[in-house]
């Protein structure tokens, strides 16, 4: 019997809405949510790692909640909920795990906890594997953008951008060329689209390739100060806490 759930979800009018389905469904169950963070999302699974069911919206206020669950894997069945992302809802069936697709009503949250049970009748409820499975073919990240120059359309690698820096209302990819491109994508966005091994968000504006770092200076308060490749902005100060992370990602 499922009797300790899990919401996570970054919309509350959605969450509530889960919660008040739920309860109709069951009335004994003990909802526990909503987690709207990834951060939130590791913080919890590392202390309560105990639950019956959870459900996952993909997208969260600070990223996807795939990168916590690399960082905690859940120890219960998981359905993901999303509002249309076509390859994480191949990526989840091929993994035999189950996603609702928003909007959902009574009989889909049935439908799911009716799978379950019978998997728990089955004895095949060992999330682990899906699970890994599943992170594994997540990890796809974006390798190129199509840019419009005026009426010419333009090839831009992400392996050729040296930096990226949200500069006022735009954001603005630098490479060895003379002249930055810009991209139509969120500062947000590209932090999960790239990738994690090559690309670091120092602070809100700078997001940079770690070839482009030319230097790290310690600086006041257990900061640091980051020089980068064809950058004029000789002061960008990574905070405390993120220092501690670029020094680790720099030295695995």
């Amino acid at each position: 019997m499922i009797k300790k759930v899990l919401i996570i979800e970054d919309e509350m009018l959605n969450a509530e809405r889960m919660k008040k389905l739920l309860l109709e469904i069951d009335g004994s169950m003990d909802i526990y949510g909503p987690l709207k963070s990834v951060k939130e999302v590791v913080k919890e699974l590392s202390v309560n790692n105990d639950y019956d069911l959870i459900f996952a919206d993909i997208r969260l206020t600070d990223g996807y909640v795939f990168q916590a669950f690399r960082e905690v894997m859940p120890n219960c069945f998981v359905v993901f909920v999303t509002a249309y992302d076509e390859y994480a809802m191949k990526a989840i069936k091929n993994n035999c795990l189950d996603y609702l697709l928003k909007p959902f009503d009574t009989a889909d949250l049935c439908a799911a906890i009716k799978k379950l049970e019978l998997l728990k009748s089955a004895h095949q409820t060992e999330i682990k594997p899906k699970m890994n499975g599943l992170l594994n073919e997540m990890r796809h990240y974006r390798e190129r953008f199509l840019i419009t120059q005026g009426d010419e359309l333009v090839i831009l690698y992400a392996d050729d951008i040296n930096y990226i820096s949200r500069e006022d209302t735009h954001v603005m990819a630098f490479t060895d060329a003379p002249t930055p491109y810009i991209l139509p994508v969120s500062m947000t966005d590209l932090e999960q689209e790239l990738d994690p091994d090559k690309f670091f968000r120092i602070n809100r504006q700078y997001i940079a390739n770690v070839k482009a770092i030319k230097t790290i200076k310690q600086f006041f308060s257990s900061k640091l100060r980051v020089r980068l490749k064809g950058c004029e902005d000789d002061n960008i100060v990574v905070s405390k806490e993120k220092s501690v992370l670029l020094k680790k990602w720099l030295d695995r």
